[in-house]
């Protein structure tokens, strides 16, 4: 059996690559075993031959098959390095491809959802631009704190449905909220708004000229923000580019 044969490795799926590769790094670790034996006994069993009466033809052939067998021990030796290297690499390769596949599975599955998430926010902006029509302005008392102005009237109805939204919204979900200073012994909380820069990052301090500052729907934020990242995670793990 050529040492090469060890290396051989059949088509398949990565995990029976992997396991066929440890079975053959199996055999080929006891046969050179069995070599590394006749190699180590080598000398004392020339010494006794060399003691005893055997023929000088036979002692050098003694010699002829343990140099056969230390040349086979080397090629087992090189051929064993080799394989443990194909396996870690097959190894590592499996383990990049369900990272990737993890990768792919999320950014499909927030897809999906940014996707329900975009129609329920726009029922809910249909909604609440109904409820701001239905309301008069002059039914409206809502009272209002300004850092610079202190408690003010604010008859405004589409501020109103902002404050029932909001309302309804915390009580759903009170963990979208950001919780931030005490104002007149209470606590401002408010639903953020964040931009995204180019290194993938959100900044909650809008620029002064956010007004010119595309801001996107649900589909398309989620996209730049996770659905894009995670392909290109998958990507970079397939192609051998990020660490596991």
């Amino acid at each position: 059996m050529s040492v090469l044969d060890f290396l051989k490795v059949k088509k398949a799926a990565p995990a029976s690559q992997i396991a066929e590769m440890e079975a053959s790094l199996a055999r080929l670790r006891a046969e050179r075993k069995e070599f590394e034996t006749v190699v180590e006994s080598h000398g004392a069993r020339r010494a006794d031959a060399l003691l005893s009466d055997m023929a000088d033809a036979d002692i050098a052939k003694l010699d002829a098959d343990a140099s056969l067998a230390q040349i086979r021990l080397e090629r087992l030796e090189l051929a064993d390095l080799e394989l443990v290297e194909r396996i870690e690499r097959a190894r590592d390769t499996q383990q990049r491809e369900i990272e990737a596949l993890r990768c792919d599975d999320i950014a499909a599955k927030v897809e999906q959802i940014a996707s329900r998430l975009e129609k329920a926010i726009d029922q809910l902006a249909i909604a609440a631009d109904e409820m701001t029509e239905a309301i008069p302005a002059d039914l409206v008392k809502m009272r209002d704190y300004e850092p610079t102005m202190g408690i003010i009237d604010q008859p405004n109805p589409q501020r109103l449905v902002a404050a029932i939204v909001a309302e309804a919204i915390y009580k759903r979900s009170p963990e979208l909220f950001r919780v931030s200073n005490d104002y007149l012994g209470g606590v401002d909380i408010a639903l953020q708004l964040y931009t995204h820069n180019p290194n993938r990052s959100l900044s909650r301090i809008v620029p002064a000229n956010a007004d010119g500052r595309k801001f996107m729907l649900a589909s398309g934020a989620a996209d730049i923000h996770v659905v894009q990242p995670l392909r290109r995670d998958a990507a970079d793990l397939r192609a051998g580019r990020s660490a596991v």
